[in-house]
């Protein structure tokens, strides 16, 4: 394209993207030849995508730069301990939008319950018990809930406002076999005792302030032949191999602007997002789930990894 050619097709004022253009000229995301030439690269292209998850990484800007302050704070020895989840109003809405961008990108939820295995799919076909912990707005189990109306599902969060919000959507979109409930992942309800035959998790464990407790908790909600699945992001424990990784800076600037934040502000251990593979296993083991029972998943959904851990037979 040449930029004239840009703005004719984007209905675009000229002055305004060719200083655009200079802007991702030099930072080398657009390609700028002589005659005022435009090109990029097809990996770029794809970046650039409306359901990009990578493009979606830096939209975090805008619940968290208003923070820095607040953040910056929590350095000093006698600052306070992080900001507190309360503290980040538009975080759920945010993370719902980065769900969904992936979500779009795997054929979600069918084709990540078949990714899973385990007999997840057809069980769910069939009819089980389904469990979310940290449920947010709920865009993964409405999704679920959707594909498999045999199933019965009951989600969670300690955002009531949340909750209050999934209540409306799923009355709209006709959704009748979800629960949304106000509870604890780090203390799971005594009624929750071996109810569940498959419990699935997304994107939350590392932001708990107490995960081991979380773990711990899992095999207790299961019945005596169940799996759960926990997708979380994809990193090495060693900072040194991961910071090697360009993906990283946007990871961990997250993870210190409001994962490790929210769970080191409620007395949390503040995993971060960035906790890494080999610490997962590690704190599974500790939490009670034996080597042969969890499997890891790493290369079907870019840049994260998906643990799946069965008791007893599974749903096989």
């Amino acid at each position: 394209w040449t930029i004239p050619e840009l703005c004719e097709k984007a209905g675009c004022k000229e002055r305004w993207v060719r200083e655009w253009v200079g802007v991702l000229a030099s930072a080398g995301v657009l390609k700028l030849e002589e005659g005022m030439i435009l090109s990029c690269d097809k990996d770029v292209v794809e970046a650039l995508l409306p359901t990009s998850e990578l493009l979606h990484f830096f939209t975090s800007l805008e619940f968290i730069a208003d923070k820095e302050n607040r953040i910056g704070a929590c350095f000093k020895k006698d600052g306070p301990l992080g900001v507190g989840y309360s503290d980040y109003p538009n975080f759920q809405d945010w993370m719902a939008e980065w769900s969904h961008c992936r979500n779009t990108n795997q054929n979600f939820p069918e084709g990540y319950m078949k990714m899973v295995g385990g007999g997840v799919h057809e069980a769910l076909e069939k009819g089980i018990e389904v469990l979310e912990p940290g449920c947010g707005r709920g865009r993964h189990v409405m999704a679920v809930a959707q594909r498999y109306p045999n199933s019965k599902f009951t989600s969670f969060d300690i955002d009531n406002e949340a909750l209050e919000l999934n209540k409306v959507d799923a009355e709209k979109l006709g959704v009748k076999n979800v629960e949304f409930v106000l509870g604890d992942f780090c203390n799971m309800k005594p009624e929750w005792t071996n109810k569940f035959d498959y419990v699935m998790i997304f994107d939350c464990m590392h932001d708990l302030p107490h995960p081991a407790e979380a773990m711990k908790g899992l095999k207790g909600v299961l019945k005596d032949n169940g799996i759960v699945t926990m997708l979380d992001i994809d990193t090495s424990s060693d900072m040194v191999s991961q910071t090697k990784n360009p993906i990283s800076a946007v990871l961990y600037n997250i993870s210190l602007h409001h994962c490790m934040s929210v769970s080191l502000s409620s007395g949390g251990v503040g995993l971060g997002a960035c906790w890494g593979v080999e610490l997962a296993q590690k704190m599974l083991g500790e939490a009670g789930w034996k080597e042969e029972e969890v499997r890891v998943i790493t290369k079907d959904i870019p840049n994260h990894a998906v643990y799946v851990m069965t008791k007893g037979n599974g749903l096989m």
